[in-house]
């Protein structure tokens, strides 16, 4: 590197003695060597300081100022010195941007040619491997939508094997969304397409379909169009969903069955059906699976009289992935237990009475309502009455 600086050094001050007896120090170009060597010699510094970033930002200008080729040598060494402490590919990808950028600009007799040749030869290979490996970090760590966004980065950029490799992952993992599966498909076929698998791309493009029926291409590329119309053609309207009467009312004591049909499958999506269910007064939902036809239940030992059950159903793919639901956890149906009638006697029988209820309440009652009427009715008499009744007790 230093004989590298050095003849890089040597053309700028040549560059800038060829103008002895030219303009006066005014002299734009002039001022434009005089930085560009300034700048190439704070970069030379930093360089051997092991200040890369430093060093980069100098020799960048002083490219930029001068244009010559030597420069990107230097500019190629310090990603290369770079890469060796990181192994960042994106770093390496740089040294190599350089060393070709000199073949490119540098003329064929440049003594750096040799030199640029010989460390593209070496990073190259090593620089492809560590993409390779960071790619298939990011393929293993991108969960969700963050996995959904990966994959259209690499739909994007023609990466059709990338964004398979990442969708089937995402596709397989447990508890997603009904969107969420929706959007996977969907893209699954687009890619499926783009690698001239017409019947997979329809298969793809059924599921994501069934899961939004009302889902369009946005662009579609090649045969992505004709095997979308293809699968929209066989799909069922309204899409996948779930059909239940809610109960209303359940006896005590017995299993309360939950009559759920599944409507809209044609690509046998759903693996079970999964019942949540709780008592009103209580936080958390129990849950329990079936696998359709069987019939899904709320245990008889959770039905005591006069309780209330909140409870939905979802229906899940082999993943464990939400494909539809009939009541929420949030927006549960109810289901309320009866009340037998002896026992229904019994417990207002043990209620504590209202106090208009009690006997002792009704006796003063109507001892105050004879007493009144009493009272009303001997001053309300005729006074003849009283007379005679006087003059026959003389």
């Amino acid at each position: 590197m230093r004989w590298t600086i050095a003849l890089a050094l040597a053309a700028l001050v040549a560059a800038s003695s060829g103008r002895a007896t030219a303009a006066p120090a005014a002299d734009p170009a002039a001022a434009r060597r005089d930085e560009a060597k300034a700048a190439f010699g704070r970069g030379k510094a930093s360089y051997n300081l092991g200040k890369y970033a430093d060093a980069i930002a100098e020799f960048e200008k002083a490219y930029s100022l001068s244009r010559l080729p030597e420069i990107l040598f230097n500019l190629g060494q310090c990603y290369r010195k770079q890469w060796e402490a990181d192994r960042r590919s994106e770093l390496g990808r740089r040294a190599l941007h350089y060393y070709e950028a000199l073949l490119r600009e540098a003329p064929a007799a440049s003594p750096f040619r040799a030199d640029a040749e010989q460390f593209i030869a070496e990073l190259g290979p090593a620089v492809a491997a560590a993409e390779a490996q960071e790619r298939q970090g990011k393929i293993a760590a991108a969960k969700g939508g963050e996995a959904l966004q990966l994959a259209q980065t690499f739909y994007a950029a023609g990466q059709l094997g990338d964004a398979a490799g990442v969708l089937d992952r995402l596709l397989r993992e447990p508890g997603n969304t009904r969107d969420l599966l929706a959007e996977g498909y969907l893209l699954r076929g687009r890619v499926a397409a783009g690698q001239a698998d017409v019947l997979a791309a329809e298969l793809q493009f059924r599921r994501a379909l069934e899961l939004a029926p009302q889902a369009e291409l946005t662009q579609p590329r090649g045969q992505e169009g004709a095997a979308f119309e293809a699968a929209r053609k066989t799909v069922a309207p309204g899409g996948l969903r779930l059909v239940q009467a809610p109960l209303g009312e359940a006896a005590p004591g017995l299993p309360a069955n939950i009559d759920v049909k599944v409507e809209g499958d044609s690509e046998k999506l759903v693996a079970a059906l999964e019942l949540g269910y709780r008592n009103t007064d209580t936080g958390a939902f129990l849950t329990a699976r079936a696998t359709p036809p069987a019939k899904l239940s709320v245990p008889g030992v959770s039905l005591t009289p006069g309780a209330r059950i909140d409870y939905y159903v979802r229906a899940l793919d082999e993943h464990g992935g939400v494909l539809a639901e009939s009541g929420t956890p949030t927006l549960p149906f109810r289901l309320q237990v009866a009340v037998p009638e002896e026992l229904a006697d019994r417990q207002a029988a043990r209620r504590p009475k209202a106090w208009y209820q009690k006997w002792w309440v009704w006796t003063i009652a109507g001892a105050v309502i004879i007493g009144a009427g009493g009272t009303a009715y001997a001053v309300t008499r005729p006074e003849s009455e009283m007379v005679i009744r006087g003059m026959t007790n003389n």
